[in-house]
């Protein structure tokens, strides 16, 4: 374990370093141009799992060349009841749609190309969280459930998706280590190829636990999806980055670096995919200024929307050193607005992170917010080249 640390400080410095003298130095950057080139690449391991997302409200944006660079193909959502079951209806008359697109999932109406199929569950409330797992009980009635889905659906694997919402007892968090335990011990009962188990977790899961007790999941867990985005959210009283790279201190709690870094203390970093988020946000703002404040709640912007924004000039494109992201400013009768998101410079940057680190690979989220852009998935692929 020592010798891990050793191996991922190197790595973080050595990352450091990169990024100090070949992130760019202009202001101005397109997400539109081309990838960026090829030579000062930090260079690792092949075969980085890509796991893209693909939220049942997306389903119709699929691109082929979506699925044809993921490497697995990961169906968002099926809801679970407290009781363990599957949360098929909103109301006496309407079918979750969730479901639905599941079903017609299983029914080969919606391609995913010849990727493994993974299913990613959540509760449906957050009493359905603690409820789910609460005893030996109902930890084996919501585990059946699981082996059910996997059966029906014939998926490689399973997301785990518990999003706790404030602070968890410690009997819950206990309690969700149990679950992950003994699921894995049915899934290696089963008599086919491997089953991957995976959980999603708070990019802060490494310094602020909360449901996750990381060392403890660590054995009976194939990858953990760090969703490594959400930094700054609608509400915030300042415009921020969405994921940041770097730049944590007297502005922001975290970044990317720093989590990644806490959480492989915990569990080995080729067990880790790190999130890449293809959405930004967007803030009505007092001024032109970095991190300005706020005049709005603020929206979710896809790479789509930003696309379209660039195309009609209506975006002026700015470079954030700081966190190694870059921002929009936008100006319509006299209202200034500013979206934080990701172009092809500092997803390149992540993605020499993830090799850097011997990560375990990536997650998308989500397939289908990346529209037409041309340097997307060019970008993607070259994780394993």
């Amino acid at each position: 374990m020592k010798k891990l640390f050793i191996f991922l400080g190197f790595s973080l410095v050595a990352f450091a370093l990169y990024v100090t003298f070949f992130a760019p130095s202009s202001e101005l950057y397109s997400p539109l141009s081309s990838a960026p080139p090829q030579e000062n690449q930090i260079t690792g391991k092949q075969e980085y799992l890509i796991l893209g997302f693909a939220p049942y409200w997306n389903l119709k944006k699929l691109s082929t060349e979506s699925l044809t660079s993921i490497t697995h193909f990961a169906y968002f959502h099926l809801l679970l009841n407290g009781d363990g079951t599957v949360y098929k209806k909103t109301n006496r008359r309407e079918e979750d749609p969730g479901f639905t697109n599941y079903k017609r999932l299983l029914a080969g109406t919606v391609s995913r190309g010849d990727k493994p199929l993974i299913i990613t569950v959540m509760p449906e409330s957050q009493t359905a969280l603690s409820q789910s797992i609460a005893s030996s009980s109902s930890r084996e009635k919501t585990i059946n459930t699981l082996l059910n889905i996997l059966s029906e659906s014939k998926a490689a694997g399973i997301n785990i998706d518990y999003e706790p919402l404030g602070d968890i007892s410690e009997s819950t968090k206990q309690n969700f280590t149990l679950f992950i335990k003994e699921l894995n011990f049915k899934l290696d009962k089963l008599d086919k190829p491997e089953i991957l188990l995976t959980i999603s977790i708070y990019g802060s899961a490494g310094s602020k636990p909360r449901i996750w007790d990381l060392k403890a999941l660590e054995p009976y867990t194939n990858y953990f999806v760090v969703m490594s985005y959400d930094y700054t959210m609608p509400g915030s009283s300042s415009a921020g980055p969405n994921s940041p790279l770097r730049g944590s201190g007297d502005l922001f709690e975290h970044d990317v670096i720093k989590n990644i870094s806490e959480i492989s203390k915990l569990v080995k970093s080729e067990k880790i995919l790190l999130g890449i988020p293809f959405y930004g946000y967007q803030w009505k703002t007092v001024d032109a200024s970095k991190y300005s404040p706020v005049e709005s709640k603020g929206s979710t912007a896809s790479l789509e929307k930003i696309e379209e924004m660039l195309r009609d000039k209506t975006l002026e494109l700015v470079w954030d050193r700081n966190t190694l992201t870059p921002y929009g400013i936008a100006s319509e009768s006299g209202q200034i607005s500013q979206i934080y998101f990701e172009n092809a410079t500092s997803m390149k940057l992540k993605l020499d992170f993830v090799k850097s680190t011997n990560l375990g690979g990536i997650a998308i989220w989500a397939l289908g917010y990346e529209g037409q852009n041309s340097w997307v998935w060019p970008v993607i692929n070259t994780l394993n080249k």
